[in-house]
């Protein structure tokens, strides 16, 4: 045991952790590499609870993730058969009514009119608008927020629609709560129609203060109540399902069972979680998601970097303790026991970071653990080499030298 707490082990533990960091630093921001690290980074080994592990485990049937939630599907329909629909939603006084659609421009026809009217008369209502850039550079900030012309949106409240993703084709997993613009706060959309809908629920959001909130997707469109396009008329009875209910209108398609490219992204629901070739989820369906999410208060907490690097630490301080004792008195058995250990050690770090995820909400980066495990043994002969080095120049006392005399 006075290995365990030898000062090779310490030292050999911290060059791993030096070679780390020197690696992030030089080699991993070269631009020829950019394609290679973003493909890494756009998989997160938690996308499997949501494409394959909840995808099963009601036995394949279908549950509504939250009743209090009622999508309704604009299709192709202009601003006047949008005003229409939203009339006739206001006749069963749903609790919040949000619009995630931008009506920037006026057109100069009556469905400007009958929209800016149904507007006034919709209590609770909350419009979308989005942060955007007006120049394209890498890295630059938002400098303009779009919104729907003042006839439509004086004096209504806006939220901004905006999901936290690297570009239009990376995998949304996390969403701002809230951002600063010219000096005044605005809420994203979800937030804002959590805080109309429940007091409770948006206190419990604001006091998380976190600056992301990964998103805990908890259902496909299938798993909410949907009403197409044309399902919204006088003559539907169903549709007293919204009344005292959250109603998000938005775009799900020319009709629910049709899935085009505008307006849709990837998530970790996505089936083909590797490979993919078409983005799996509309926008109004993750705000749903973050929604349902804030109501439930089904949070995804992460673990702390600081103390994400201390388990890292001492995982490989264990690991290098075992190391060196069979490089240095096992030699020929040292691959072989490695290459063990290595295997062992992955699964039972990965299946313990499914496990927190799946049934506690808490995510580790398991990355930053095995990477150190992975690297130690080679980086192991390079510390073998400098420490003998040192030891043969300087007199330097090491394990390796003394343990083997």
């Amino acid at each position: 045991m006075k290995l365990f707490f030898h000062k090779d082990v310490l030292f050999s533990t911290l060059f791993v952790f030096l070679f780390m960091f020197l690696l992030k630093l030089f080699i991993f921001n070269i631009h020829f590499l950019n394609p290679l690290s973003q493909s890494l980074k756009d998989f997160e080994m938690t996308d499997l609870i949501y494409s394959q592990l909840r995808k099963s485990e009601h036995n394949g049937s279908v549950q509504l993730s939250d009743t209090n939630i009622v999508l309704v599907n604009v299709g192709n329909l202009g601003r006047a058969g949008i005003a229409k629909q939203l009339n006739i939603i206001n006749r069963y006084k749903p609790a919040v009514v949000a619009v995630d659609i931008t009506f920037e421009k006026l057109k100069g026809n009556a469905g400007d009119t009958l929209l800016a009217n149904a507007f006034a008369k919709t209590k609770n209502l909350v419009l979308a608008s989005y942060f955007d850039y007006s120049k394209l550079e890498l890295n630059a900030a938002f400098d303009l927020m779009r919104t729907s012309h003042p006839y439509f949106s004086a004096g209504k409240q806006n939220a901004f629609v905006n999901f936290v993703s690297a570009d239009p084709e990376s995998t949304v997993r996390y969403v701002r709560p809230s951002e600063e613009f010219e000096g005044k706060k605005y809420n994203c959309f979800a937030a804002e129609i959590v805080k109309k809908f429940s007091a409770d629920a948006s206190e419990k959001f604001e006091k998380r203060d976190n600056e992301v909130e990964v998103i805990n997707y908890t259902g496909r469109r299938d798993n909410f109540i949907v009403f197409d396009a044309g399902e919204i008329n006088d003559t539907n009875g169903n549709l007293a399902v919204i009344r005292g209910k959250i109603v998000i209108l938005g775009f799900l398609g020319p009709d629910t069972r049709t899935q085009v490219l505008e307006d849709s992204h990837f998530t970790p629901m996505n089936a083909k979680y590797s490979g993919r070739s078409f983005p799996d989820m509309y926008g109004q369906l993750i705000h749903a998601n973050i929604v349902s999410m804030m109501l439930a208060g089904s949070y995804i907490n992460e673990m702390p970097f600081w103390l994400l690097i201390i388990v890292a630490f001492v995982i490989c301080y264990i690991h290098m303790f075992f190391f060196i004792h069979y490089y240095v008195h096992r030699h020929i058995w040292f691959h072989i026991f490695f290459k063990v250990v290595q295997l062992i050690t992955s699964f039972i770090i990965v299946g313990i970071s499914l496990w927190l995820y799946a049934d506690f909400n808490y995510k580790v980066e398991t990355g930053l653990i095995l990477i150190p495990v992975i690297l130690s043994v080679d980086l192991l002969y390079f510390y073998d080499a400098l420490v003998k080095w040192l030891h043969k120049k300087y007199g330097y006392k090491t394990y390796y030298v003394s343990a083997q005399h």
